[in-house]
């Protein structure tokens, strides 16, 4: 079964240029262009994923994010000309599960739709699953040092403190955990939020690093657990 994309755009160009994309990538659609249209149709369901504008003639975007992930769990991808680090980390901290700036190439668009469909458990195929259930590996607690990471909830407990990651966030700092106190490259956790299909370049892994020292900075300790490298990567600094 084919996913099925919901596009929120009012610019009937840059409408257009999504359908193609989609299309292309194999995906059926269905646009609207206001924030109360995208709501109904988020109400009526049969969705698995929204690519979402924040300029919208009815409602600003960051506005909009947290009542569109309050009617949903499916993926939100925002696609939008507000390129800047502090908007990508806002529209993130507002529930969206990726940003990509405008303009964008397709087929960066498509790696990451057809990644957070992965991430979400809405293959955009059905082949290999069962009766429609698609098989998840049960995953095991990863310690580094006193840091323990829970796939269960998301979670990163220290001496008993927790704080919850989104699911981005936490592929991140596993990766960093599997390889910890070496760096680990940008290329390389690019990898592990899209897969073979991830963009050779993006600053999207920026914003998530940011994101989680914030998330972990109250933990025990206090300080910047996740260190960068210069031209190497970041690496992770396990507490004792």
């Amino acid at each position: 079964m084919t996913a099925r994309l919901l596009l929120v755009e009012d610019d009937p160009a840059l409408l257009a240029v999504l359908k193609a994309a989609v299309a292309y990538g194999g995906f059926a659609s269905h646009s609207v262009s206001t924030a109360a249209a995208a709501a109904l149709a988020l109400q009526a369901g049969g969705f698995d994923a929204l690519l979402l504008d924040l300029g919208l003639p009815d409602a600003d975007g960051d506005e909009l994010l947290p009542r569109l992930r309050s009617l949903t769990n499916i993926p939100i991808i925002v696609v939008s000309g507000r390129a800047a680090e502090r908007d990508k980390i806002e529209a993130l901290d507002r529930g969206a599960d990726d940003f990509i700036a405008k303009p964008f190439l397709p087929g960066e668009l498509l790696a990451r739709v057809r990644a957070a469909l992965r991430r979400s458990g809405r293959p955009d195929s059905m082949q290999g699953a069962v009766n429609g259930i698609v098989a998840v590996p049960v995953e095991e607690p990863i310690w580094a040092g006193a840091m323990k990471l829970d796939p269960s909830g998301l979670t990163v407990t220290i001496d008993g403190h927790s704080v919850s990651l989104v699911p981005s966030e936490y592929r991140l700092l596993r990766r960093l955990a599997r390889d910890c106190g070496s760096p680990v490259s940008r290329a390389e956790l690019l990898e592990e939020l899209y897969g073979e299909e991830a963009p050779s370049e993006s600053n999207i892994v920026d914003v998530y690093i940011s994101r989680i020292r914030a998330k972990l900075r109250p933990l025990p300790g206090g300080e910047d657990f996740v260190a960068n490298i210069r031209g190497l990567g970041w690496k992770l600094r396990a507490p004792a």
